[in-house]
């Protein structure tokens, strides 16, 4: 899995009036928080988020805070709602031999037979809710669908056992 570094700076004011302007000047506020641990407001640069969130991987994140590195995952993000801006992001610190839950995306691989059938191929779940080990975060789960015909389908249930994650 790929890590992107952030490189961030302490926010020493809180509140709606300095986050507004820290959005006016291309910033995005956010907040680190983690088991054990004071949560800290910070801000990074909007553009520096695109490779984090514009995705279809799961990356963990490096954030340079004061001089010291901690590794983070993206926990959750908020968009305005005209502009779909980002407006704020939350990010978990992540500890080793601490389990984690995360979403990680499911890519599908192959050519379903239905579809070559005239069927349609219908996807629900993008993402599939994961507990595991910080070092075991997979980027994405492939899923091969080569063999579905019309009419049937693939379950979470069906998925094969992994030993470095359990499906929530």
């Amino acid at each position: 899995m790929a890590v992107i570094t952030l490189n961030a700076e302490l926010r020493t004011e809180l509140g709606g009036s300095s986050a507004k302007q820290l959005r006016r000047s291309g910033r995005v506020p956010g907040v680190v928080y983690g088991h054990g641990e004071n949560s800290r407001a910070f801000h990074v640069k909007e553009l520096d988020l695109r490779p984090l969130v514009y995705t279809h991987e799961t990356h963990t994140v490096s954030l340079v805070l004061d001089g010291s590195s901690t590794s983070c995952i993206l926990r959750e993000i908020q968009f305005h709602p005209v502009t779909d801006r980002i407006s704020h992001i939350d990010l978990v610190a992540l500890h080793a031999g601490e389990k984690v839950r995360v979403e990680v995306p499911v890519n599908l691989t192959g050519s379903a037979q239905g579809v070559k059938d005239g069927g349609v191929l219908d996807v629900v779940l993008h993402k599939i809710a994961i507990e595991c080990l910080p070092d075991a975060i997979p980027a994405r789960i492939d899923l091969d669908i080569s063999s579905l015909k019309i009419g049937h389908s693939f379950h979470v249930s069906n998925l094969p056992d992994h030993p470095g994650y359990a499906v929530l």
